[in-house]
């Protein structure tokens, strides 16, 4: 045994002694660290509210108007006893609270509160009493902000009003079902007669609403789908290469005309209809924002944005979040409507349930609403992925594991219990770029997976055991049991998005939080005989002393005893992409010139765990490191040994890595 495989066997007798933390409780104390972080640091924009609007621009005339109706007599009359005060001092008068209620996309009542101090006749003589009113304002911005006063109640009589209640920002406060109702409203508006999705076109409700609609390619804009103009304004766009041509035309800037929604076609969008119907959204229900920012000089093209560090989470003082959650969800609404879509989703899924299984997989709700959304997908003409969105949006979470698009297919429908679908910002699959960018930033998650205890497989991070994980020639996947209890065997992420770059972040999650499960898992795991933590270490040193300590040896020892059975050269020279010759070569020749890639790519050919591929590359004279110019090498050897090597050259190609070199020169 060389000194390598001492020292590793040394390492692991160590560890097999001491008691060994499950894979599972160790996930749950790296998340419980993160939760404890002290501060978090967010990105608010600084915009301007109506309550320094009224402050500033108009609270000298609601002190007019306080002061004729104290002449008139109105304010005797509300209170109900003789105000003897001749004049209000503008230091008498005090400004509260201002809740914003709207009427329309352009107008909105505003319910001030305010703290007089009037001077009134009581018991004979003349005291200073501080009363409490609330004075109601008709604002309209069709032309400018300009208000009328409507009605002046006491504070205990404030009105309480029918109306979208807005925010200091002007944003609509709404309700899930409440942008439900919104969206509804718009189309009978706008279309009464058009009652079907087919018949409802976004074109056409976005020339009801008087907007128009420009196809231009934006330089560097490749992100942007979509922008509304509430003004005149330019872009500066840029022209496809022409054909025979390497390089790009230069940009050109061209105006946009005011109440146009610009279309980005450099950008990717999963339905062009459902980005005009986000700007659509934006146009009827948040042009109040844009007046307010446009009145106190604000241009919200160029919102700046200010640091709020806390710890408890985001900041509510974002109305920029507020605004886009509900365009996205009030597009969606207004292309699937509720009423139409959930009763006709429900009955497709109740007969899906007649339907044999596929491949011994049970017909578990992933595999039905995967038959629902191809089904409603043909028949509405919009793509599977919005119309999963729209499902999960209505109440249907078992559709989560329906249509998962990841690096290039569609995965395996799968299902998982109601305790992970309540859970809305977790989710069992990840993508392998996504997958390698957390290897990367997280240490915990890194030294998780270089252990091997958890394999990459079908758009899953699964626990490594043959109960959960089955190897086939195109690579990894589940059991049937494994993927009808996902959230049973799979780590959870959490997908954060920065504001500042619009990028987003993974996050890695436990199986479950909850103690109670994780005893159960683990009577699960001893029911169906699987390895502990210290029984997997002991059955590594049982290998690594069995195991030649030579290159050629071990291989041909890891061929003839594999878990899977034994690999033939012709066999093995298929899944790595080699020739017959390189791997009779590298069986037999102890002193021969070993290529680091050719011994990555049969080490993931036979789907070594990583502690085994690492010794392996020590054998042939090769260390992995996480530097220099193969300091990839440790994470297609912790998260993609479970793959095929083709998936493995097409994910370093995505990565920007070189692909292995497998061909003999």
């Amino acid at each position: 045994m060389n000194q390598a495989l001492k020292e590793y066997a040394g390492w692991a007798e160590e560890e097999a002694a001491a008691p060994a933390e499950d894979p599972v409780a160790e996930l749950m104390r790296a998340r419980k660290d993160e939760a404890q972080c002290a501060l978090r640091t967010w990105l608010v924009p600084v915009a301007d509210d109506i309550d320094r609007c009224i402050r500033e621009k108009y609270l000298s005339r609601i002190l007019q108007e306080m002061n004729l109706r104290l002449v008139n007599g109105d304010l005797s009359q509300l209170l109900g006893i003789p105000v003897v005060s001749e004049r209000i001092e503008p230091r008498e008068m005090e400004m509260g609270s201002v809740t914003c209620w709207r009427l329309n996309r352009t107008d909105f009542l505003a319910d001030v509160d305010l703290s007089v101090t009037l001077t009134v006749e009581k018991e004979n003589r003349d005291l200073p009493v501080c009363f409490r009113f609330c004075l109601s304002l008709w604002f309209t911005t069709e032309d400018g902000f300009a208000f009328e006063v409507q009605e002046l109640h006491l504070a205990e009589n404030k009105p309480d009003r029918s109306f979208w209640k807005l925010d200091r920002f002007l944003v609509p406060v709404l309700r899930e079902d409440e942008i439900e109702a919104g969206a509804d409203r718009l189309w009978e508006n706008c279309l009464p007669d058009k009652r079907e999705p087919q018949e409802r076109e976004a074109r056409t409700l976005a020339e009801k609403l008087g907007l128009n609609i420009l196809e231009m390619r934006l330089h560097c804009q490749n992100r942007v789908r979509s922008i509304l103009f509430f003004r005149e304004g330019s872009v500066l766009t840029q022209e496809e290469k022409a054909p025979g041509e390497e390089d790009f035309p230069f940009p050109v800037s061209r105006p946009v005309p005011a109440n146009t929604i610009l279309i980005n076609t450099a950008a990717r969008s999963e339905c062009r209809d459902l980005d005009i119907l986000h700007e659509c959204i934006h146009y009827e229900w948040h042009l109040l924002f844009y007046r307010l920012q446009k009145l106190m000089s604000t241009n919200p093209a160029e919102i700046r944005y200010r640091t709020v560090r806390n710890s408890i989470g985001r900041p509510s003082c974002d109305p920029l979040r507020f605004m886009e959650h509900q365009a996205r969800t009030g597009s969606i609404a207004l292309l699937l409507p509720q009423g139409l879509i959930r009763p006709r989703a429900w009955r497709l899924f109740q007969q899906a349930s007649a339907y044999p299984s596929v491949n011994n997989y049970q017909n578990h709700p992933g595999f039905r609403w995967d038959r629902v959304i191809r089904s409603l997908a043909e028949e509405y003409r919009v793509p599977r992925t919005t119309l999963r969105r729209r499902l999960i949006q209505l109440g249907h979470q078992a559709a989560r594991g329906a249509v998962n698009y990841v690096d290039g297919k569609y995965i395996t429908p799968f299902a998982f219990s109601e305790d992970h679908s309540a859970d809305g910002q977790a989710t069992l699959v990840i993508g392998r770029k996504a997958l390698g960018d957390l290897y990367h930033r997280s240490g915990e998650f890194r030294q998780l997976m270089s252990r091997g205890d958890f394999v990459y497989a079908d758009g899953h991070v699964c626990v490594n055991d043959p109960q959960f994980i089955r190897p086939t020639e195109e690579g990894a996947c589940l059991t049937p049991w494994a993927n009808a209890h996902a959230d049973a065997c799979c780590l959870r992420f959490e997908k954060v998005w920065l504001q500042e770059n619009e990028e987003s972040v993974w996050l890695f999650g436990t199986l479950n939080s909850s103690e109670d499960y994780i005893r159960e898992y683990d009577r699960f795991l001893d029911r169906r005989l699987s390895l502990s933590a210290r029984e997997r270490l002991a059955r590594r040193n049982r290998l690594m002393a069995s195991m030649p300590a030579a290159f050629p040896e071990a291989l041909v020892y890891l061929m003839e005893n594999r878990d899977e059975g034994r690999v033939t050269v012709e066999k093995l020279a298929e899944l790595a992409h080699v020739s017959d010759r390189t791997v009779h070569r590298y069986r037999s020749s102890r002193n021969s010139a070993y290529h680091p890639d050719v011994v990555v790519a049969l080490c993931i050919a036979m789907h070594l765990p990583p502690w085994l591929s690492r010794l392996m590359l020590d054998k042939a004279g090769f260390s992995v490191k996480s530097y220099g110019p193969r300091g990839y090498y440790g994470e297609i050897l912790d998260c993609c040994f479970m793959d095929t090597i083709g998936e493995v050259q097409e994910y370093l190609r995505s990565a920007g890595y070189p692909e292995l070199r497998l061909q003999e020169e």
